[in-house]
């Protein structure tokens, strides 16, 4: 995991030691799961003593929400940041897709946690994930609800349900595509982009 670099969410540069606790903290979690993964775990992994792990973070939930606030900015920065440049609403589906679908693909670890480790966070850490995450589904509806105001949508389908069928579609790839295997990234989104737009477009 790389985090070096001042994001715009104004957070400054890790240093390294804290970048190799985030990516060492990560495995365990997909590995082992969050709840099974102790600080002790991590502090072995990075090769520090738990009491020097705290120096560092404030505790194991701290720890996740660091991990999945990052998988966040490499959201914004692998799928919005460029999707912001196209604004014709086809075009706009075709490559939310294939920029989604690269996304799960070259970043597993971080989508496995934002999918599923980030519900043990509680409270303000909680709160923060959701608003962002719910920042990102909206982009997402916004761009079905735009084709189906300009008529190229069928006008019966809920947009909310659309929204999630695709999002649920494209976050459950990384479980099953074989990077090794016959349907290369780009032929796996163009593919997906056939499957959706032949239920949702007119």
């Amino acid at each position: 995991m790389s985090a070096s670099g001042t994001k715009k969410t104004g957070r400054p540069p890790l240093n390294q030691r804290r970048e190799q606790i985030l990516e060492k903290a990560a495995q365990l979690f997909c590995v082992k799961g969050y709840d099974s993964t102790s600080m002790s775990d991590i502090a072995d992994e990075v090769g520090i003593t738990k009491a020097g792990l705290y120096y560092f973070v404030e505790g194991k939930e701290h720890l996740l929400y660091l991990i999945t606030d990052y998988g966040l900015d490499l959201l914004d920065e692998t799928v919005l940041e460029p999707l912001a440049k196209v604004e014709e609403p086809l075009a706009r589906l075709r490559e939310l897709i294939r920029l989604h679908t690269h996304m799960v693909l070259t970043r597993p670890r971080e989508v496995t946690i934002i999918l599923h480790e980030r519900t043990a966070l509680t409270g303000v850490y909680r709160e923060k994930i959701l608003q962002r995450k719910k920042g990102y589904i909206e982009v997402v509806r916004s761009v079905l609800a735009r084709l189906q105001k300009d008529g190229k949508a069928r006008p019966g389908l809920n947009v909310t349900a659309a929204t999630f069928f695709l999002l649920g579609s494209l976050n459950w790839i990384y479980q099953w595509h074989k990077t090794d295997g016959p349907l290369t990234e780009t032929n796996l989104a163009e593919e997906l982009t056939e499957l959706f737009a032949r239920g949702f477009l007119k």
